[in-house]
């Protein structure tokens, strides 16, 4: 059982984490999540939109900003008219190499709670 004032914690710090970042790389933590997943070759807006937990209407939004920041670029699906693909443009792959490595501190809280994360994905644990 968990207090529920230490979920409120993890929020707070991702809160403080994601205004930081967005002051170094002028991106939120959801175009910054987007341009990664594009980045690992999942560039699909559908799956991409379950993946993240976005509405497709947020993702579009999402989509659009990084297209007009010259980061993410939509084309038509060669194999199918109706499929939208992404790719990262330029900018944007340098961008994600920069988010990668980045040095944007995270509260100790939430690099502990990550670090469990992978222990128990390692292990083969779903929950």
């Amino acid at each position: 059982m968990y207090d529920l004032c230490d979920i409120r914690q993890i929020m707070v710090g991702l809160r403080h984490f994601e205004q930081e970042l967005k002051q170094a790389t002028d991106l939120s933590l959801n175009e910054a999540l987007c341009l990664c997943h594009t980045g690992k070759g999942l560039g699909e807006p559908g799956m991409m939109a379950r993946e993240l937990e976005l509405s497709p209407s947020r993702l579009s939004r999402i989509l659009e900003s990084l297209e007009m920041k010259g980061l993410l670029e939509r084309t038509i699906s060669t194999e199918d008219r109706r499929s939208i693909m992404l790719q990262l443009s330029e900018r944007g792959e340098t961008i994600v190499e920069k988010l990668h490595c980045t040095e944007i501190p995270l509260p100790r809280h939430i690099e502990q709670a990550i670090e469990t994360l992978h222990a128990h994905m390692q292990s083969g644990e779903t929950k």
